[in-house]
C-alpha cells in the first residue's frame, strides 16, 4: 500500500512532468469570434506601413482574408481599425528564417496574429483608454509623463495613420508567444499533433 506524502506527491508530479525532449504544445489561447469578421485593408496604409518597414502585418492579413477562418466585412471597417504590431525587422526576431514560414503559410497562426492585433472602431490615442482587440484581447492604452504612448505598458515607437484607420508599430509584440510560432511551423511542416 502507497501513502501519500506531500514530498512523495511533489516527487511523482517532478517526475511525470519532466521530459527528455522539450514538444510544443497547442495554443490554449481561445479567439473569438468564430470565423473572424474583418474590415477590408486600406490599400494607401498598407502602402505607408510597407515604406515604412511595417507591412509584415497586412500581407498575413491578406492571407488569412482568402481562407474560411476569416471573413471580410465591409461594415466592419466603416468606424475605421487600428492595428498594433510590430515592424518587419522585428518579425524576423519572431519568425525563424528557413524555408517554412508560418506568417505565410498557417492560416491558424495568421489568424491569431490578426486577432491580436487588430482592433475596430477609431482610437484617440492622445487619451487613456481600455479596447479590445478581434479576437477579445484587451489592450490597455496610457500616455506616459513623458509623452510616450504605450499598450499594455508596451511602448509604441511609430504611429501613422491614413483617413480613420491607424497603425501604431510597438516595440515588442503583444499575446503572440514563441511556442504558438514553432507550432505553426509544425503545422505547416505536418508534423504537428
Amino acid at each position: 500500500m502507497l501513502v501519500a506524502t506531500p514530498l512523495l506527491t511533489v516527487s511523482l508530479l517532478i517526475a511525470m512532468s519532466s521530459s527528455s525532449t522539450a514538444k510544443a504544445v497547442a495554443p490554449r489561447q481561445p479567439v473569438a469570434p468564430w470565423p473572424l469578421a474583418l474590415p477590408p485593408q486600406d490599400g494607401n496604409l498598407r502602402a505607408l506601413a510597407e515604406a515604412k518597414g511595417a507591412g509584415r502585418f497586412f500581407s498575413v492579413w491578406a492571407k488569412l482574408a482568402t481562407t474560411n477562418l476569416a471573413e471580410v466585412k465591409p461594415e466592419a471597417g466603416e468606424a475605421g481599425w487600428t492595428v498594433f504590431t510590430i515592424s518587419d525587422e522585428a518579425w524576423l526576431d519572431v519568425v525563424p528564417q528557413g524555408p517554412v514560414d508560418p506568417l505565410e503559410l498557417d492560416p491558424v497562426l495568421q489568424r491569431l496574429v490578426v486577432a491580436t492585433q487588430l482592433v475596430l472602431g477609431h482610437l484617440d490615442l492622445t487619451v487613456p483608454s481600455t479596447t479590445k482587440t478581434v479576437g477579445g484581447r484587451t489592450l490597455v492604452l496610457k500616455i506616459r509623463p513623458d509623452g510616450q504612448l504605450v499598450a499594455n505598458d508596451v511602448p509604441v515607437k511609430m504611429v501613422t495613420g491614413e483617413g480613420k484607420n491607424q497603425l501604431c508599430v510597438l516595440e515588442k509584440l503583444l499575446f503572440i508567444r514563441p511556442e504558438d510560432v514553432e507550432i505553426g511551423v509544425e503545422r505547416v511542416r505536418g508534423t504537428s499533433t
